[in-house]
Order: C-alpha cells, then sequence, then structure tokens
C-alpha cells in the first residue's frame, strides 16, 4: 500500500531530520519502538521538534492493518466534538489533526488502520487513531484521540489503572 513499511534508513532521515537529533538515537535491534510515557497537553499544542524544513512539530508513527507504518505530523491542532444521542445523554470528544508527512509517502491512514496508536519518535504515546476526512491527490487528514484525555476517562472507572513501566 501507499505509505506502507519503512526501512531503518527511511524512518531514521525523516523522523531525525536534524544533526543534533540523532545524538541519543539508536534504530531499535528488533525493529520495533519501544513505548514509554505519555505526550501531554502543552507539548501537543505547543510542539518544540523542528521537522526537515525547520516548521515546529511533532513527528509520528503508526502501523497499521491497511497502510502499514506511516510518518505523520502534529502540529498542535485540536478538535472538540459535542454531540447528543437518542437518549438525551452528553458525549464530548477530543481530536488531534494528523498530516502526513510530505505528499509523496500516501495518506497516514486508511480504512482499516482505525485503533492504531500513535507514537512520537521516543515512544511517547499521542493517542488512538479513530478516523479520517478522506484523501484526495494533495492532502488527507488523520483525527486521533489524544491518550491523556482517553486515560482521563479509565481512571473515572479503573482509578489503579496504569502502563507498565519500561522493563529494560
Amino acid at each position: 500500500p501507499p505509505g506502507g513499511n519503512l526501512s531503518s534508513l527511511d524512518y531514521g532521515e525523516i523522523m531525525f531530520p536534524h544533526p543534533e537529533d540523532l545524538a541519543d538515537y539508536q534504530y531499535p535491534q528488533d525493529g520495533l519502538l519501544q513505548v514509554s510515557g505519555v505526550i501531554q497537553p502543552d507539548e501537543i499544542r505547543n510542539p518544540k521538534q523542528l521537522d526537515a524544513n525547520e516548521e515546529e512539530c511533532l513527528l509520528v508513527v503508526k502501523h497499521g492493518l491497511a497502510t502499514g507504518t506511516t510518518i505523520g505530523r502534529v502540529t498542535g491542532m485540536e478538535s472538540f466534538t459535542r454531540s447528543l444521542n437518542e437518549y438525551g445523554i452528553k458525549e464530548t470528544s477530543m481530536e488531534i489533526a494528523v498530516l502526513p508527512y510530505g505528499n509523496v509517502k500516501g495518506p497516514f491512514s486508511a480504512p482499516g488502520d482505525s485503533g492504531s496508536i500513535v507514537l512520537d519518535r521516543k515512544g511517547r504515546i499521542l493517542g488512538m487513531l479513530n478516523g479520517g476526512a478522506g484523501s484526495t491527490d494533495k492532502t488527507d487528514i488523520t483525527y486521533l484521540t489524544p491518550y491523556w484525555y482517553i486515560d482521563t476517562d479509565i481512571k473515572k472507572y479503573f482509578p489503579e489503572s496504569f502502563l507498565y513501566e519500561v522493563v529494560k
């Protein structure tokens, strides 16, 4: 599929576009990025990483059933969706927009990728993919729910829940 799987070289060049970014980077021997931590709202709203064009963003990666491993960029855009269901119960959801990284690699996601976990280059969880605005020949937008928002809801019902710590 477009986007598909990335080589270790492609991954390193895109996710770490500046020499200073590579200082502590080492591609995982098994090719799997270790999940460790959660990106907090302030960093989502005010990303400090720089892409290859010197623009502030969060560079993110996901592996989905439909598109394989793809890289995207988050620029701090948030959206709240409020709706009433048929029983009059108010529901609120929060979403973050993810754009594909460049137009040549294809869309960041496609139908079938929903539920994929999106990580930054350090392995921190940004969120869970829940939909998209479709793709055109120029752009596509993927939406995900930030993990910190999901975790807040989980803790309402399971206050003792937590992510496992990284075991080295």
